[in-house]
């Protein structure tokens, strides 16, 4: 079963989120891992990023709060096969009072070759009243120390970018 990872200083460093190795199931008819199932590692990366910020299923029980995807970007860059393995790395590059734009980077446990990005954004919710909320004060100052720390990294290239066709000027 994978493992998850969440590390419980706050450095100026990316976040191991997410550690496993290409499961069965997840292989394609082409041999190497499926496009839905890139998607499922990095879910899995953001359940492990709540557990970083305090969101674990007792607070989140407690509380009566969760974390709801609004929008996601992935970008596949390389192939890779069943058993290969696998990390996420994340990294907070902008949050409020209410969302965390997070970009994660897979890449593969040997050979450190970037696999796939995701960059996802996410709405902080009120489970009682169905709708967004802003963060308890305990998970804020968790969000505000991993947000000053990872303002000094470098914004990942692929950060913001939109799909689009890019045709050769003429």
């Amino acid at each position: 079963m994978p493992s998850q990872t969440a590390q419980a200083e706050h450095t100026s460093d990316m976040i191991n989120l997410f550690e496993s190795p290409v499961l069965p199931e997840w292989i394609d008819y082409n041999g190497h891992m499926n496009d839905a199932y890139y998607v499922v590692a990095f879910s899995q990366a953001i359940d492990a990023f709540m557990l970083h910020i305090g969101l674990d299923e007792t607070f989140r029980e407690e509380q009566s709060v969760s974390i709801y995807t609004l929008q996601s970007m992935v970008t596949y860059l390389k192939e890779v096969a069943e058993a290969e393995p696998i990390i996420i790395q994340g990294q907070l590059l902008e949050s409020d009072s209410k969302k965390l734009r997070l970009f994660m980077t897979m890449y593969h446990g040997q050979t450190h070759d970037e696999l796939a990005t995701m960059e996802t954004l996410l709405l902080h919710m009120d489970m009682q009243a169905h709708r967004a909320a802003p963060f308890l004060e305990k998970t804020q100052s968790l969000v505000n120390n991993i947000q000053a720390a990872h303002n000094l990294l470098e914004t990942p290239a692929n950060a913001g970018k939109a799909i689009a066709i890019r045709r050769p000027k003429s």
